[in-house]
């Protein structure tokens, strides 16, 4: 390596560990309004790089964005891990059916990150927390083996997407009003797509031109992670008080457990809810180990060609079809919205077979409109997956009932993916998206005949926004 570029990777490095200590030891925090736009709480005046991210990023709307934009580029360039085992380590369907389960069983760690932060500092917690899926990332400088890519996502996921997921939603609950929470999410998802666009375009040409340029991926990608964690942690939010933090005791590992069995008990509505999207959820994973096969093994399609159609056609979609979805979901709720989402979803895999018996430019439009489609419909999925749990839980802690909504992904994952490849490995690749789109239209059906029972029962509440 060039002394060029570790130059300029020692010099990226201080921007965000700059940033991170700032964040983690300066007790002056960033108001968490619009405060200073009317001059009140304005920054020091100078221009020393702390004011500079204060003036760029002044309210936390800005700040959400910009969290959700870089967050966006990391998650871009993760989603080609499964390419990544195939076509550069070599591995095989069940290694790579592995690595699609280390995610959402990862995500498990949320029930204990969401009583860890009652009572503690939000701020302190993420970022020190964070720093072990940063060191994750940037081990990916020296990956040369499934093993080591098993391991970083497992890090990663257990520490980053569990305990962020809680802060992010504290943020929006506490700081965005119910009637705009979808639109706020929306712009914050729209940037968050802009930007995995461009990465997955570009990261898949670099990857197709450098044969160890995933390597210089991982890197990039720990620099931009943690900036995005100094800019969530910059918002200051409210977990309690000192005498409800949870000792970390025994208790304080089976807790979080018998909290979740006694919500899904008190409201039976929300466990109704949590079926019809388990439903959704073992389809969605059935196809995770059997498309990136599909797509490198039948189709042949390179980095910069999976790129494009994962990544950039999907998102760039998204940019609009979040907000779209956002603003719809603040004007109905999330039983409508996830019938016809979970139907719609029964297309994608139907369109990607469709590609099977074309060649040359006719296969790859064949694909780019699948994963058009399939952006389409979790645009929806995002705002349903994300928000949902907002409205079941009214004036409670909504992190607690998201911690349920991620610890049920955890539990599909656990047989899930395992199910497509049985199902891929005995019958073959069509089977099972065949099978996965049975199931989704299944799950949309699940959702409409559960909010029947909700009502009849009488055990439900208005999910409308307020």
């Amino acid at each position: 390596m060039s002394r060029k570029l570790v130059g300029c990777i020692r010099l990226f490095w201080l921007i965000p560990v700059y940033l991170t200590y700032n964040q983690l030891f300066d007790s002056h925090e960033m108001p968490p309004d619009n405060s200073t736009a009317n001059g009140a709480n304005s920054p020091r005046r100078g221009l020393t790089l702390k004011n500079l991210f204060r003036r760029i990023v002044p309210t936390t709307t800005h700040r959400y964005i910009a969290y959700a934009a870089m967050g966006g580029a990391v998650g871009s360039f993760l989603g080609f891990g499964e390419v990544i085992a195939r076509k550069s380590l070599h591995s095989g369907g069940l290694a790579i059916t592995m690595l699609t389960m280390l995610a959402p069983i990862a995500s498990l760690s949320t029930l204990w990150w969401a009583r860890l932060l009652v009572g503690r500092s939000q701020r302190k917690l993420t970022l020190l927390v964070g720093m072990a899926g940063v060191l994750a990332l940037a081990s990916g400088f020296f990956l040369t083996s499934i093993e080591h890519l098993l391991l970083i996502y497992l890090v990663f996921f257990s520490f980053v997407n569990g305990l962020y997921g809680q802060a992010e939603n504290r943020v929006l609950q506490q700081h965005i009003s119910s009637s705009k929470t979808g639109k706020t999410f929306g712009m914050g998802q729209s940037m968050a797509q802009a930007v995995g666009a461009l990465v997955s375009a570009g990261a898949g040409f670099y990857m197709d031109k450098v044969p160890e340029g995933y390597q210089h991926l991982f890197l990039a990608s720990a620099i931009i992670a943690m900036m995005s964690m100094a800019m969530l942690a910059s918002i200051r939010t409210t977990t309690g008080t000192y005498d409800e933090r949870a000792k970390l005791d025994r208790k304080f590992l089976v807790s979080p457990l018998a909290n979740m069995y006694r919500l899904l008990k008190r409201r039976p509505d929300f466990f109704r809810f949590e079926i019809s999207f388990m439903l959704y959820g073992t389809a969605f994973m059935m196809v995770l180990p059997v498309v990136p096969l599909y797509l490198v093994d039948d189709l042949k399609f390179s980095y910069s060609q999976i790129g494009m159609a994962r990544g950039m056609v999907t998102q760039l979609v998204m940019i609009a079809g979040v907000p779209f979805f956002g603003r719809i979901f603040d004007r109905t709720t999330p039983h409508r919205m996830a019938i016809w989402i979970f139907a719609s979803l029964a297309v994608y895999p139907l369109a990607l077979l469709a590609a099977l018996p074309l060649v040359g430019v006719w296969r790859s439009a064949a694909v780019y409109f699948a994963y058009a489609w399939f952006g389409l419909s979790m645009s929806g999925l995002t705002v349903i997956w994300s928000l949902s749990s907002m409205r079941f839980s009214a004036g409670e802690d909504s992190g607690i009932f998201q911690s349920v909504h991620v610890a049920a992904t955890s539990l599909r994952a656990c047989y899930a993916p395992l199910l497509g490849f049985v199902v891929m490995h005995y019958f073959g690749k069509v089977t099972t998206l065949f099978a996965a789109g049975g199931v989704w239209l299944l799950a949309s059906a699940s959702v409409y005949f559960m909010r029947r029972i909700d009502v009849k029962q009488g055990a439900y509440q208005s999910l409308r926004a307020k």
